[in-house]
């Protein structure tokens, strides 16, 4: 299954040509700076609005995962959805101390960003911290403590702009973790090459708090110990030709514990292994993906949310990715193709679960102003279950995103 898993994804590649980052998605205006007490703050985010039509039932409108099964065996028909949100507007800032509080030569900064998707009535949405962090910063190493990005998986495709094809190809979330980063040059923009190797220790269970004995202790803080997350990278840019490249390989190895058994064991390993890839192949033309592959990684958005098989007391092995083609068309039009894919292996998977979750999807983004962006995204969504029939679903999603 592994095998023809990784001949699909290569096959998918070599169809594609990519961009680079989508447009809209981290990509911010930033202040010249504030005062705030000692230090400077700069804003940035922006204001986002979307509206969002499924052909079918998805587990969740705004921030779906998955398809619903279409057997009427389970209750759920290939019925339409429609609905409109603000939820993913964000706020953020970088906070710089002053030269005179920095220690031992190092650049100390901090940054906090928020959006509003941590629930709440559609008119009373709940604030949501996506990064909280300060970072130390000297020539070459950097030393980072709080909440942000793991570090497998680094990219994320352009459409979905929530839950980025989480548990259908794109792994990988956001953590509280310790991170420690050295590279071996200060950037890319004379046309020099970097590496960077970078590890981290992240806090388990951050997505997927398992209990899976019920003794009120989430699984992977009992086993004591952080799971450990590392990438290797390499960056090369070209002054004269402009083009770009940037590789990475990363991975993570993480334990959870039982004080009761389940199906006779009371330990699993989590495990990944992933590369990355970013590639402009032409002026305005790139292509960019991941591929990986792991076992038990419900709590890194891997095997469809599936981690630990509890009649066979074995974790999930999965395998999956992404690949994604972009074209700046023009200075206002930019339009990307994609395919992504989640496949757990079926063996450990029980009845009426799900064994495969893959969507191809095509992205055009509009830029009507330097700081106004509005899209059109399309996702040809299918899920495959075990014992069910396949849940597919046809879904728009319109936004528009005015920078600040």
């Amino acid at each position: 299954m592994m095998h023809s898993t990784t001949l699909r994804l290569i096959c998918a590649a070599l169809l594609l040509v990519v961009p680079g980052s989508a447009l809209g998605q981290e990509d911010a205006v930033t202040t010249p700076g504030i005062p705030i007490g000692e230090s400077r703050l700069e804003l940035y985010g922006f204001v986002r609005i979307d509206a969002i039509y499924d052909d079918s039932r998805t587990n969740a409108a705004q921030t779906p995962t998955f398809v619903l099964s279409e057997d009427p065996r389970v209750g759920v028909r290939d019925q339409p959805n429609v609905t409109f949100h603000p939820r993913l507007t964000r706020v953020g800032g970088r906070i710089t101390p002053p030269a005179d509080a920095l220690v031992s030569g190092a650049r100390l900064s901090a940054r906090v960003e928020i959006d509003f998707q941590a629930g709440g009535r559609e008119s009373r949405q709940l604030i949501r911290l996506r990064h909280g962090y300060v970072e130390m910063s000297w020539s070459r190493v950097t030393l980072l403590a709080g909440q942000t990005s793991d570090l497998i998986s680094p990219l994320f495709p352009a459409v979905n702009g929530d839950t980025l094809m989480w548990n259908a190809g794109n792994l990988g979330d956001r953590r509280p973790q310790f991170r420690l980063t050295w590279a071996s040059a200060l950037d890319v923009d004379g046309g020099r090459p970097t590496w960077t190797l970078a590890a981290g220790l992240g806090l388990p269970g951050a997505i997927d708090p398992k209990d899976l004995d019920h003794d009120g202790v989430r699984d992977g803080e009992a086993s004591g110990v952080p799971n450990l997350q590392a990438r290797l990278g390499f960056s090369s840019s070209s002054a004269v030709s402009g083009r770009s490249i940037s590789v990475g390989a990363s991975g993570h190895v993480g334990k959870e514990s039982l004080t009761t058994p389940v199906g006779g064991q009371d330990a699993f390993t989590t495990w990944s292994a992933s590369v990355d890839y970013e590639v402009e192949v032409a002026p305005r033309v790139g292509v960019r993906g991941e591929l990986w592959t792991g076992e038990n990684l419900s709590d890194f958005r891997g095997g469809i949310g599936q981690g630990i098989s509890v009649a066979s007391g074995r974790g999930i092995p999965a395998t999956g990715g992404w690949v994604e083609t972009g074209v700046e068309l023009s200075d206002v039009f930019r339009l990307s193709v994609g395919y992504t894919l989640d496949d757990p292996a079926d063996r450990d998977i029980p009845s009426q679960g799900r064994v495969k979750n893959f969507a191809w999807y095509v992205v055009n983004q509009f830029r009507l102003h330097r700081l106004l962006l509005v899209g059109i995204d399309y996702l040809r969504w299918t899920t495959e279950f075990k014992d069910l029939e396949n849940g597919l679903d046809n879904r728009v999603n319109v936004y528009s995103i005015l920078r600040f």
